[in-house]
C-alpha cells in the first residue's frame, strides 16, 4: 500500500528546486530567485539610458541591467548591432504585460504569474532567453494549470518548447492526488484527457488503489449525464488484485452490471485468496503503480530492519526504514531466491542458534514477511535457487545443541518447493554433503558449484560443479571451475553460469585457512568449459550470495560496495559505498517516490 512506501522526505534525492514562491492568491504565485543579484541603487525612473516602446506600451530601463539580466541585451549592446547607439528599442510583437512582469524581474529577481499571464511570461522569457523564468513558468504549468487546463498546458509546453512536461504533471499528480481531491470543484474540472492517461501510465500514486476506484467513481458522478459512457472505459484502468478482500467484497452493485469489471473482480478475489501463489500471477494489474525495477539491498536484525533501492536505469538511491517483524534474527544465515517479484528466504538460525526449517517470502508492496510451509530439514550455510514456479535448497549444515554442546552435520539433502501448492519434497540427494555451495537453474537443469565437503580430509573449498537433470533424475559431475570456492555467488544468463568472489584457499599464510577471491568465471553449459572474466577490485571483499542480474549486468555487492559488470562489454564499474550492514541483495519491481 502507498502508506507503507517511503515518502519524499525519506528518499536521499538531492533538492534541485532553484527558487522559492509565495502564494498571493489561488492560483497566483510570486516565484522568487534567491541567487539574483538584486538592484538597488538604481531605480527604473532614476538615470535611465534607453527605452522600450513595447507594443503600444513605453518602459524605461538600464543598459546596464538589463545586459546582466539577458543574453539578448547583452548581444545587442556589446556587438555592432544597429540597436546599440538608439536610445529607443522597439519590440512591437511583445505583449506589454508579459514585458513588465520580466522587467519585475530583470530589476528584482522575481516574477507573479497567474493563469492570465503566463503565457505572456513565457513568450518574454523565451524571447530574452531567461532560462530562469522558463523554469519557473514550467513549474506554474505542471503544479497550478495541468489539471484544469491540461490541453492548454500541452498547447504551451509545443508553442514555446518546453519539452514534454506529461511526466512531470503525472508524477505530480501521482505524489498530490490525495490532498488535490479535497480542493472544491477538482472532480469538476478534472480533464479527461489528464484522467485517463494518468491511469494508464505507469506512475507511482501516493494512494491505495481503493482510492483510484474512489476516484473514477467521484468523477464521474460529478457530472453524470456526460461522463456516464466514459465510466467502463475508466473501470478497465483500475488494478483490482491491488485491492485487500474486505474493498473487493464491498464494491457498489452497480460496478457488477458489466460482466468484464465482474471477471476482474473475481480475478482479484483469486489472487488475495491464493497467498502463497501469489509471485506466479503475471500482468499489469497485479503490479503496483510505479513499479521500478531496482536493486533492494536489505538489513534485516534485531537492531536495524532497513530495505535500500536503487533504480537499475537511473541509480538514484534511497532507503527506508522498517518496523521489525520479529522474525529477523536468523536473516543473516538463511539463503534467498526469487520467484515473480516476491523473495523468498530458507533456514538460519533460530532463537535457540539452532538450525531452522523455517520459509518466508518477502512482498515488496507491503514491506512485509509472511511464513510459509517449512522445510522438511533444517539448514544454515546451504544453497538456494529458484525456477518459475519452484525454489531448490541444497545441502549445508543442521546445527544443534546436545548434551555434550554443539553438534553440526553436514547435510546431502535436496528439496524442492511447489510455490503453488506451498509444499516441500525431497529431491535425489546430492552426491556428497556440503555447505557454502552456490547453486543456479537454468533449462530444466540444477547446477550446484564449489562449497566445503563433508569429507573432513577435502576441507578446502571445492572446485567442482554438478548438474542435476530434472527429466532424468541424476546427478552428475561437469567440468571443475578454474578455481577453489565456497560463499560465492552462480548466476545463470543465456546458457551460462557466472561465478563471482566468495572465498578460495589460502596461500600458505600462517593462522589463515580461506582468502577472497577476487578471480570471477564462466561456464559455458552447452561446450562444457570455464572462461576467466574481468576480476573483482581487491578492495571489494568477498561478494555475497545474492548477485542482481538486470538487462545483461550483474550488481555485487561486498565490503559494503555494490559494483556492476556488464557481460557484453565484460567491464566492471565501480560504485559507491553503501554499507557494511546490508545482508543480501536482490533485483525486484518496487514503488516508491522519487
Amino acid at each position: 500500500m502507498a502508506t507503507n512506501h517511503p515518502t519524499k522526505d525519506e528518499v536521499d534525492v538531492e533538492d534541485t528546486k532553484s527558487f522559492d514562491q509565495i502564494a498571493i492568491a489561488p492560483h497566483k504565485l510570486k516565484y522568487i530567485n534567491p541567487r539574483h543579484k538584486k538592484v538597488h541603487a538604481i531605480m527604473y525612473d532614476y538615470k535611465c539610458d534607453i527605452k522600450l516602446r513595447v507594443s503600444n506600451a513605453n518602459f524605461k530601463a538600464h543598459r546596464e541591467v538589463l545586459s546582466q539580466a539577458s543574453d539578448y541585451f547583452s548581444a545587442m549592446f556589446s556587438h555592432d548591432m544597429l540597436e546599440k547607439e538608439r536610445d529607443v528599442i522597439e519590440l512591437l510583437e511583445m505583449s506589454p504585460n508579459g514585458f513588465a512582469l520580466i522587467l519585475d524581474y530583470f530589476y528584482h529577481g522575481h516574477v507573479t504569474i497567474d493563469q492570465d499571464s503566463i503565457e505572456d511570461v513565457l513568450e518574454a522569457a523565451r524571447f530574452f532567453q531567461v532560462d530562469w523564468v522558463v523554469e519557473v513558468c514550467c513549474d506554474y504549468l505542471i503544479h497550478q494549470l495541468s489539471i484544469d487546463n491540461y490541453q492548454t498546458v500541452l498547447q504551451l509546453a509545443d508553442k514555446y518548447l518546453l519539452g514534454d512536461l506529461r511526466g512531470d504533471i503525472f508524477h505530480f499528480l501521482g505524489l498530490n492526488v490525495l490532498k488535490l481531491a479535497e480542493e472544491e470543484d477538482f472532480y469538476l474540472n478534472f480533464d479527461l484527457e489528464l484522467l485517463t492517461k494518468f491511469l494508464k501510465e505507469d506512475v507511482y500514486i501516493e494512494a491505495d488503489e481503493e482510492f483510484i476506484l474512489e476516484l473514477i467513481s467521484k468523477w464521474v458522478a460529478a457530472k453524470k449525464e456526460e461522463r456516464q459512457e466514459f465510466y467502463l472505459p475508466l473501470l478497465r484502468l483500475v488494478r483490482f488484485p491491488l485491492m485487500d478482500a474486505d474493498s473487493l467484497e464491498g464494491i457498489q452493485q452497480e460496478l457488477l452490471k458489466w460482466p468484464e469489471v465482474q471477471d476482474a473482480i473475481e480475478e482479484a478475489k483469486h489472487y488475495n485468496n491464493n497467498i502463497p501463489a501469489q509471485s506466479l500471477f503475471k500482468g499489469q494489474q497485479f503490479k503496483c503503480r510505479g513499479s521500478r525495477s531496482s536493486i533492494v539491498l536489505l538489513t534485516f536484525s534485531t537492531e536495524v530492519c532497513a530495505v535500500s533501492y536503487q533504480d537499475t536505469a537511473t541509480r538514484v538511491h534511497c532507503h527506508e526504514e522498517l518496523a521489525s517483524s520479529g522474525t529477523e534474527t536468523d536473516f543473516d544465515s538463511s539463503s534467498i531466491a526469487k520467484v515473480g517479484n516476491f523473495l523468498y528466504r530458507s533456514g538460519g538460525y533460530d532463537t535457540n542458534v539452532c538450525s531452522s526449517a523455517s520459509v518466508y517470502r518477502y512482498n515488496p508492496r507491503y514491506r512485509n514477511w509472511i511464513e510459509l510451509a517449512s522445510m522438511n530439514h533444517p539448514r544454515v550455510s546451504h544453497a538456494m535457487c529458484a525456477s518459475e514456479d519452484k525454489i531448490y535448497v541444497f545441502g549445508g549444515i543442521d546445527h544443534t545443541i546436545g548434551e555434550f554442546g554443539d553438534e553440526d552435520t553436514i547435510l546431502n539433502s535436496v528439496e524442492v518447493y511447489d510455490v503453488r501448492e506451498n509444499q516441500w519434497q525431497n529431491l535425489q540427494e546430492l552426491p556428497t554433503g556440503s555447505y557454502n555451495q552456490a547453486a543456479a537453474y537454468d533449462d530444466n537443469c540444477l547446477y550446484l558449484s564449489g562449497g566445503i565437503s563433508a569429507d573432513p580430509f577435502d576441507n578446502v573449498p571445492m572446485q567442482c560443479l554438478w548438474q542435476f537433470n530434472m527429466d532424468l533424475g541424476n546427478w552428475r559431475n561437469r567440468r571443475d571451475m578454474i578455481y577453489h570456492r565456497q560463499g560465492h555467488s552462480m548466476t545463470a544468463y543465456n546458457g551460462k553460469l557466472y561465478v563471482f568472489g566468495g572465498y578460495t584457499q589460502s596461500d600458505g599464510v600462517a593462522g589463515q585457512v580461506f582468502r577472497d577471491c577476487f578471480n570471477s568465471e564462466v561456464h559455458d553449459i552447452e561446450t562444457n568449459q570455464w572462461t576467466e572474466i574481468r576480476p573483482l577490485p581487491e578492495t571489494f571483499g568477498h561478494v555475497m550470495r545474492s548477485v542482481a542480474l538486470w538487462d545483461g549486468t550483474f550488481f555485487l555487492f561486498g565490503n559494503g560496495c555494490l559494483h556492476s559488470y556488464n557481460v557484453e562489454e565484460d567491464k566492471m564499474q565501480y560504485g559507491d559505498n553503501i554499507g557494511t550492514s546490508v545482508q543480501k541483495i536482490a533485483l525486484l519491481e518496487v514503488a516508491y517516490p522519487i
